[in-house]
C-alpha cells in the first residue's frame, strides 16, 4: 500500500485548469518533492527500515542501547510474516546470525538477536528453512549452558527461538541427533537449569514436539481459488487460478486454511510452500518420541517432579514449582495415554506415589485441577500408572 501511495504521489500532476487556492501561488509540482518529504509522510518502506536496523544492530562502533534498539524495531517488523520472509529476500539471516556467533557482542545483544530469531520463525516454514541454512544449532543451543557465561536471560530467549525454530519442522528436529549438535541431551539438561523460567519452556518444549499433528479428516473445497504466486518464469508477483481436486486434507498450517494439494498438483510460493509440498513435515512427534526414550529425557522429566531440584538465584525455593509441575505432567500424559507409550514399572511407581502424596493433601478433584485435567484424563492417566 506504501508503495502504491507513493507511486501516485510522486507520478501526479495538477489537474488541467484547476485555479490554485486562494491566497496560494502555483502549486509546486509534486513530481519534483524532495523523496526525504515523501519518505516523512508516508514512512519508509519495511524493507529499508529492516536494513537500516541491521546495519546498526552489527555495527561494533554503535552504543549498546542504539544495536539493542535497533534489534527491539526489527523484531516488531518482522512480527509481520511478509516482512519475516523477506529477511531472505534482503539477504539478513547471515548478519543476524552472527550477532549470535560474534565474540565482541554483549550478553543483551545477542538475547535480543535471539527474540528477532524466534519471532521471524515461528509458524513459518519459509523463514524455518531459510534460517537452518545457515546450520544455527550448534549456537543456539550453546546458549542453554549455564555454566558458562550464559545468563538466565539468554538461556530463556534461546528456548524461545528453539521452540520456533524446532515446532513443526521435521527436518530441523533430524538435526537435533547429528554429533556436533548433540540437541536432545542438551535440551534435557536444560530441565534441571537453575533458572525455573527456562525449566518450564524445556518441558513446554519437549511437549510441544510430542503432541501429534496428524492431517484432519477430508473435506470438499472449492475448486477455484484465487492466489497471488512468485511466477516459476520470470519471478514475478502475478495471479493465478488454481484448481484443487476435492476431497482433500485439510493443513491447519496453511496461512489461509486452504486445502493440502494432492499429488502432481501445482504448489504456489508462500509462506507455507515447504508444508504444503510435504504435509510431514510439521508431525514431530515420532522423533520427540524416540528421542524421550533413548536421550534419557522421560526419566529425567519423571525426576524433575518427583524430586524436585531447587530453584532461584540461590536455589532458596525448594518446593515443586506448580507450573513446572502441570506441563511436565501434561507431557507425560501425551507419552503414556495419547503416544500409548511404555513406562517401566520403576517409572510408575515413582509417578504413582507423586500422585498418591499429592491426593492425600488435597484430595482427588483439587488435584485434577491442579493439573489441569478433566476427571476424564486424571483417571485415564491413574490407570496407566496402576
Amino acid at each position: 500500500m506504501q508503495s502504491i501511495l507513493r507511486w501516485a504521489i510522486e507520478n501526479s500532476d495538477n489537474q488541467p485548469g484547476a485555479a490554485p487556492s486562494q491566497g496560494q501561488g502555483e502549486q509546486r509540482n509534486l513530481k519534483d518533492l524532495d523523496p526525504g518529504i515523501i519518505d516523512a509522510i508516508l514512512g519508509k518502506p519495511d524493507s529499508e527500515q529492516m536494513k537500516e536496523d541491521m546495519t546498526v544492530a552489527v555495527d561494533p562502533t554503535r552504543s549498546e542501547d542504539d544495536r539493542i534498539n535497533a534489534l527491539d524495531h526489527l523484531e516488531m517488523l518482522i512480527e509481520s510474516i511478509d516482512n519475516a520472509n523477506d529477511l531472505e529476500k534482503l539477504k539478513l539471516w547471515e548478519p543476524l546470525h552472527s550477532i549470535l556467533t560474534a565474540q565482541s557482542t554483549t550478553q543483551d545483544i545477542k538475547t535480543q538477536g535471539l527474540w528477532v530469531v524466534g519471532t521471524a520463525v515461528q509458524n513459518n516454514p519459509s523463514a524455518q528453512d531459510a534460517y537452518l541454512f545457515h546450520n544455527p544449532l550448534p549456537t543456539l543451543l550453546s546458549f542453554l549452558d549455564p555454566s558458562s557465561s550464559n545468563s538466565s536471560a539468554i538461556r530463556a530467549k534461546a528456548i524461545y527461538a528453539l521452540s520456533g525454530l524446532l515446532r513443526h519442522n521435521v527436518p530441523a528436529l533430524e538435526q537435533l541427533n547429528n554429533p556436533d549438535v548433540d540437541g536432545w541431551t542438551k535440551l534435557r539438561n536444560a530441565l534441571q537449569d537453575p533458572s525455573i523460567s527456562v525449566r518450564r519452556k524445556s518441558v513446554f518444549l519437549l511437549s510441544a514436539l510430542l503432541i501429534p499433528n496428524e492431517p484432519s479428516p477430508t473435506t470438499s473445497v472449492p475448486v477455484d481459488i484465487l492466489r497471488i504466486t512468485d511466477s516459476p518464469s520470470s519471478g514475478e508477483l502475478s495471479t493465478a487460478t488454481a484448481v484443487t481436486s476435492a476431497p482433500t486434507s485439510t493443513n491447519i498450517l496453511t496461512p489461509d486454511q486452504r486445502p493440502t494439494p494432492s499429488s502432481g498438483e501445482l504448489i504456489y510460493a508462500n509462506s507455507h510452500s515447504a508444508q504444503l509440498k510435504d504435509p510431514s513435515r510439521s508431525n514431530t512427534s515420532p522423533l520427540a518420541l524416540q528421542a524421550l526414550q533413548e536421550h534419557g529425557i522421560l526419566d529425567a522429566v519423571i525426576s524433575t517432579i518427583t524430586i524436585p531440584l531447587p530453584h532461584g538465584d540461590d536455589g532458596e525455593n525448594t518446593e515443586a514449582d506448580d507450573d513446572f509441575e502441570e506441563k511436565a505432567i501434561h507431557l507425560l500424559y501425551t507419552y503414556v495415554v495419547t503416544l500409548k507409550g511404555e513406562l517401566s514399572q520403576t517409572q510408575k511407581e515413582k509417578i504413582r506415589k507423586l500422585e498418591e502424596n499429592e491426593k492425600q493433601k488435597m484430595g482427588e478433584s483439587k488435584l485434577a485441577e491442579k493439573w489441569n485435567f478433566s476427571k476424564e484424563e486424571y483417571d485415564e492417566l491413574v490407570r496407566k500408572v496402576a
